[in-house]
């Protein structure tokens, strides 16, 4: 959520809008060398499970090479990446050579492989913001409980029920300096709530901000880090969202704040998944995991439209902040495209502010939506009004088992941007068994015949036979080599899985 407000909580309970804030991206004082890496250097994996992991230096004609692989691991030249299956758990290292017009640069990598990583796949669930804002209380959150399990949403993945903001009191408890909640939304505390989420088989989220106040003008975290994580642990909580309003905008300070409330998690007794909300606006994609943060918000907050107009963000404005990250995405570090939109249809709070046109969008944009975020590996967090019923299509949509596999492929890859020519965008992502998934996208406002050419992706063979599988329309579109032919309607994004033939 990105406010920059400053009133009171009480006040603000009547806003329901909020106006997107530019902000500089900070400068870093160390000056950068000629060739360094551009993807991540702390990566992870699970024992067991096939890993992969992408190299890309800031100069594409650089030459890369990769030394003092552990066991498991290969050097795969031809698609400058690191791939194969580590069985034994631990810290590893690798160094990466970059060479460009005579000069070297190494660069190490860092592997964890563990059985116990907080996110091995995107978290699923719910948020409250889009929908409820200030309106949150103990009776919304036992009626969403219910609703995400009567659904089946819950039995989809969907388990973690994420309150936002407002949910405060005025001001922390004297003496202690305890968070405290408003008596007044959630009358029998807490434990209450995180109890009832827990005796549904979900998870519970709460938000803080990493600045004095948060976006909507109540208390933040920032000098309290240590004293919130406690009461978070003793509350039940299992994921917070951590937002960055009303505080310094340079890097160096902004990386701080989030390590001490990421290192305050790790001493608060319990397992919270720290999910990190700083709108990509200092690059979180390229340090986050050093604070502890597990996913970082990639885009100011998405919009319930399919394109935003004043600084505000909708499928258009995600694709392009979200297309060119995948070298830096991967299992316990995901890029979060933020909350999807569907179900809304227009309805919703400050969703409905700053997009183009009246709000909400066709089913075939949600579709498109819903798509991409599986695609890129993106943490599903639905956001429409659960208290309401759902129709027998968004729930299709939200339940596609299918395209939820993409998301939660246990390798974790963020689907590779191919390219875009005459509005038609190609995606491509490694899947763990082998399999690739192939999304064409249609940015324009009218249907177009699409020729998929095989040798255009590398995660392709073009001599290779594929037994291609529509995962929108669940069914095969039979056996293709080198190229396959599609018509994709204006804004549809086709979704195919690749299997070779044997």
């Amino acid at each position: 959520m990105k406010k920059i407000l400053f009133f009171t909580c009480a006040i603000l309970l009547s806003i329901a809008g909020k106006a997107q804030t530019t902000v500089s991206h900070p400068s870093d004082d160390v000056k950068p060398r000629a060739i360094s890496l551009a993807c991540a250097n702390v990566v992870f994996s699970q024992p067991g499970i096939r890993f992969m992991h992408k190299i890309r230096a800031t100069n594409p004609d650089a030459a890369i090479a990769v030394e003092g692989l552990p066991r498991g691991l290969s050097w795969n030249q031809q698609r400058s990446l690191v791939e194969g299956i580590v069985e034994q758990e631990g810290e590893y290292h690798y160094t990466v050579k970059l060479t460009l017009d005579g000069e070297t640069t190494l660069e190490t990598i860092t592997l964890t492989v563990s059985s116990t990583l907080q996110q091995p796949l995107p978290f699923m669930g719910w948020l409250s913001w889009n929908v409820v804002e200030g309106d949150i209380s103990e009776q919304v959150v036992k009626t969403v409980a219910d609703a995400m399990v009567s659904s089946g949403l819950a039995a989809a993945g969907y388990n973690y029920l994420c309150i936002d903001d407002l949910w405060h009191a005025a001001e922390r408890e004297a003496g202690t300096n305890k968070p405290l909640f408003d008596t007044k939304k959630f009358p029998n505390g807490m434990n209450a709530v995180s109890d009832y989420v827990h005796s549904k088989g979900l998870k519970f989220g709460i938000y803080s901000d990493g600045g004095t106040h948060t976006c909507a003008g109540c208390f933040g975290s920032y000098g309290y880090e240590e004293i919130d994580a406690r009461q978070y642990a003793e509350w039940g909580v299992d994921l917070l969202k951590y937002d960055y309003c009303n505080a310094p905008t340079d890097l160096q300070t902004c990386r701080k704040r989030y390590k001490a409330m990421g290192d305050a998690l790790k001493n608060s007794g319990r397992n919270i998944l720290f999910y990190m909300c700083e709108w990509g606006v200092r690059e979180p994609w390229k340090w986050g995991a050093e604070t502890g943060a597990t996913c970082w918000r990639c885009t100011y907050d998405a919009r319930d439209g399919w394109k935003g107009k004043n600084g505000g963000v909708g499928i258009l404005q995600s694709i392009e902040g979200m297309k060119d990250l995948w070298p830096y995405s991967g299992v316990n570090r995901f890029n979060d495209a933020d909350m999807l939109c569907i179900g809304i249809h227009g309805t919703g709070k400050s969703s409905s502010d700053l997009v183009e046109g009246s709000p909400g969008m066709t089913q075939t944009e949600y579709r498109t939506q819903f798509s991409l975020w599986c695609m890129w590996s993106s943490p599903l967090s639905l956001s429409f009004d659960l208290r309401k019923p759902i129709s027998a299509d968004d729930l299709a949509m939200m339940t596609n088992r299918e395209m939820i596999a993409l998301d939660q492929d246990p390798m974790g890859q963020q689907a590779e941007f191919i390219g875009e020519t005459d509005g038609i965008q190609i995606y491509a992502k490694d899947l763990e068994n082998g399999d690739v998934a192939i999304a064409v996208l249609n940015l324009n406002d009218a249907e177009r015949v699409v020729k998929v050419d095989f040798s255009d992706i590398p995660a392709l063979d073009a001599t290779t036979t594929y037994h291609l599988r529509d995962l929108w329309a669940g069914e095969s579109v039979g056996r293709h080599t080198g190229s396959y032919t599609v018509s994709v309607a204006s804004h549809e994004t086709k979704v195919y899985r690749f299997s070779k033939c044997w």
